[in-house]
């Protein structure tokens, strides 16, 4: 069982992963902007965070971009897909939408 870490660059490329194995996802948020990481999960993947961090202090003006931190455990073997949408809640098209295909063996 091991930690897997993923970015935006690990978008649409498959990566291999172990039942059992964390995989943590990060992605940058403006938060103050009102887009926000909407997430769809198979039932494969259960969530154990989901959580903006903001940027670090010195880093930036306040309301500063920071980044949402998606962590989730591999409960079955299989292929799989998380998609994730930058989004404003009151807006119904996203700004950017990325999708992970997960191999777990």
């Amino acid at each position: 069982m091991a930690l897997v870490q993923l970015s935006a660059q690990d978008a649409e490329r498959p990566t291999e992963l172990h039942r059992g194995d964390t995989v943590e996802l990060r992605l940058p948020e403006s938060a103050t902007t009102g887009f926000r990481w909407r997430w769809w999960l198979p039932e494969a993947l259960r969530m154990i965070a989901d959580e903006h961090i903001p940027a670090t202090v010195g880093a930036g003006a306040p309301g500063s971009a920071g980044e949402r931190r998606l962590a989730f455990d591999v409960t079955t073997s299989g292929q799989h897909e998380l998609r994730a949408e930058l989004a404003r809640p009151w807006e119904g098209q996203a700004r950017q939408a990325l999708t992970f295909v997960l191999h777990a063996r």
